[in-house]
């Protein structure tokens, strides 16, 4: 294992964050090739249909996302401490909505989730910009080897996890007719 500096560390964070997954996000929503019987020549980056704008501060371990897919647009906030993400998903809500009640409508997503090593909790919550827009926090936690930002294979996996996890989210908040976005944001 390769002994990064503080500095090193924090620069392939922010890349990570600022990069790495600014693209994957991309790919939430893309065209389907159409069926055939051999693969599509046209690449996935040609494909993807989602918008995604971001903001991070250097050296931070973190960075929020506005994901605009499916009609819809979905707050993120994700936490890479070298060794941790944590994917935290903003619904905005209304009374008597609450995590309570959203929550249910995801167990068969946070099932999936589970299996591929993330933990998942809900609380409910403000949202930090306008106090009076009362949220739903979807917390995703994965604890990351040691190695991990030595490791471009382990990368992979977690960062693909991390958009089929969010193309999840967003498919099935669609499929229960949950809007993601305040009503004046998308």
């Amino acid at each position: 294992m390769t002994r990064l500096t503080i500095a090193e560390a924090q620069s392939r964070v922010s890349h990570m964050l600022t990069h790495d997954v600014v693209e994957d996000l991309r790919a939430v929503e893309y065209e389907t090739p159409p069926l055939a019987d051999a693969p599509s020549a046209t690449p996935l980056t040609e494909l993807r249909r989602a918008e995604v704008t971001f903001s991070h501060a250097p050296c931070s371990p973190d960075c929020l996302y506005r994901i605009a897919a499916f009609g819809d647009a979905l707050l993120m906030r994700l936490q890479l401490n070298v060794r941790r993400f944590v994917a935290i998903y903003q619904v905005p809500v209304t009374d008597p909505i609450d995590s309570n009640t959203i929550a249910p409508h995801f167990e068969r997503w946070a099932i999936g989730a589970g299996h591929a090593g993330w933990t998942i909790g809900w609380r409910d919550g403000a949202d930090p910009w306008n106090h009076d827009l009362r949220v739903v926090e979807t917390y995703c936690y994965a604890m990351l080897p040691e190695d991990f930002l030595d490791e471009p294979l382990t990368q992979l996996y977690w960062r693909t996890d991390l958009l089929q996890m969010t193309r999840a989210f967003m498919l099935e908040a669609r499929r229960m007719g949950i809007r993601l976005s305040a009503p004046d944001t998308v």
